[in-house]
């Protein structure tokens, strides 16, 4: 299996991943339960699919397969942006005292992520 399959398919499950956050979040605040331990827990392991995905991209990048991509400074952006899109909203969210909000906006965080993944993917298969 080449790099560049490995690359789409970890694109494809950080897509479900953050899908599944974002749905897990919104459960949770219809359910008027704020944001556990195992749900902080995904977003770590969330995190770490994006930075694996980051790593792989530069390492695909610096094997001169960007060359192939038609904007890939764009597609490089998307995946800087899905890389601190989580620990900025951590940092800014965890200062919230209002658990409703902090998870409604965690949510929207998930599937900002989600969409930029969508982006990225969209960027590299014109």
């Amino acid at each position: 299996m080449s790099l560049t399959i490995i690359h789409a398919r970890l694109a494809q499950s950080a897509l479900l991943f953050m899908i599944a956050l974002g749905v897990w979040a919104i459960f949770l605040r219809f359910r008027s339960r704020p944001l556990d331990g195992s749900w902080y827990g995904g977003l770590a392991v969330g995190e770490i699919l994006m930075v694996a995905q980051f790593a792989l991209g530069w390492i695909l990048y610096s094997q001169g397969l960007g060359d192939n991509l038609p904007r890939a400074f764009v597609h490089i952006l998307y995946g800087a942006v899905a890389v601190i899109t989580l620990p900025a909203a951590y940092a800014y969210l965890s200062k919230m005292e209002d658990e409703n909000t902090k998870t409604i906006l965690f949510a929207i965080v998930c599937f900002f992520l989600m969409e930029v993944v969508i982006r990225a993917r969209d960027v590299a298969l014109v």
